[in-house]
């Protein structure tokens, strides 16, 4: 993931597009589930300062599947969504089915992008950032395009069999870095602690970095 790039795979439902060599008319369907997991953990290592995620939604705009089928040609699945997504449901967020056809994959990437929707950012957290006896509400945003991306090696699809893709954030990781005394230190605006490319831009940039190693996918048959 780069740094232009958020959490975790996140597939939606919607038209399917797709390219490949040549058509497969058996079909299998995936349905596509996201979630965070950690939502507090203790930041840096400090002994009291803690940072507790509640809240938090994404923006989807696009998704894709993209991989190697069993004759080494390259394919592609996509779709375009307008969708904000509940990143903190008490079950995994089902984001939609799209189907594949049957066969062996490799080299396989999940992709999806992230983008503002007026009035919705690209992604947004809010949480609570207690050091000692006080507490502050922290809102961690961004305002610009985010790619994702989880990889997989190989996957294979049986015919008229049905999948599993969820893909978890971990949100113990989005902090690696950031310590007590920088959060202590950080410009409040409206007694809140804003993180975004317009204030405290230097946790701002950590944040958006570590987003490179938040996510992980699980692969399962129904």
């Amino acid at each position: 993931m780069t740094s232009n790039r958020l959490f975790s795979v996140v597939i939606f439902g919607g038209l399917l597009f797709f390219t490949a060599c040549k058509k497969n008319n058996s079909q299998s369907s995936f349905q596509y589930k996201l979630t965070t997991t950690n939502r507090s953990n203790v930041v840096n290592r400090a002994v009291s300062g803690n940072i507790a995620w509640t809240s938090g939604y994404g923006s989807a705009n696009q998704v894709k599947f993209e991989a190697k089928n069993s004759s080494a040609a390259q394919v592609e699945y996509k779709t375009s969504v307008t969708r904000r997504i509940d990143l903190f449901a008490s079950l995994a967020s089902v984001l939609g089915t799209i189907t594949l056809p049957a066969g062996t994959y490799s080299e396989i990437e999940f992709k999806g992008e992230l983008a503002p929707n007026n009035p919705d950012a690209a992604l947004e957290l809010n949480g609570t950032f207690t050091s000692g006896a006080t507490s502050t509400a922290v809102v961690f945003t961004v305002n610009s395009a985010l790619e994702i991306k989880t990889e997989k090696n190989n996957v294979v699809i049986s015919d008229n069999a049905s999948y599993t893709a969820l893909t978890t954030f971990d949100l113990s990781k989005l902090t690696t870095g950031i310590t007590e005394a920088m959060l202590n230190s950080a410009t409040k605006t409206s007694g809140k602690i804003i993180i975004s490319a317009g204030s405290n831009t230097n946790l701002y940039t950590i944040m958006l970095a570590n987003l490179d190693n938040c996510d992980e996918v699980e692969f399962d048959h129904n």
